[in-house]
């Protein structure tokens, strides 16, 4: 049996991990994003999540780490920087829509 709570749990260091190397190099690390979506993916393939449940948890997630929504940090980073480097630091996920 899946524990929802413990899932929860995994994807929050997963989440916090990332966005703390973001926000310390400037720069994602293509094979955490790539382990992430796949983490992700897991939790859809398995009916354990609903789509808007996990973009909630990520939402929280990323408002604890930078302070902002990842719409408002989007929109921030498209000011200050080359679109696609702020657009790409979005888990391929939400970005993308995918249920």
């Amino acid at each position: 049996m899946i524990n929802k709570e413990r899932y929860i749990s995994v994807l929050t260091k997963l989440l916090n991990d990332y966005y703390r190397e973001i926000k310390r190099t400037g720069s994602e690390s293509k094979e955490s994003k790539k382990y992430i979506d796949g983490y992700l993916t897991a939790a859809r393939a398995l009916n354990l999540f609903q789509y808007e449940e996990l973009k909630d948890i990520i939402e929280k997630i990323h408002l604890k780490a930078f302070g902002k929504t990842i719409q408002e940090r989007r929109m921030s980073g498209l000011r200050e920087s080359s679109p696609d480097d702020e657009f790409l630091k979005i888990p391929t996920y939400i970005r993308e829509g995918i249920r």
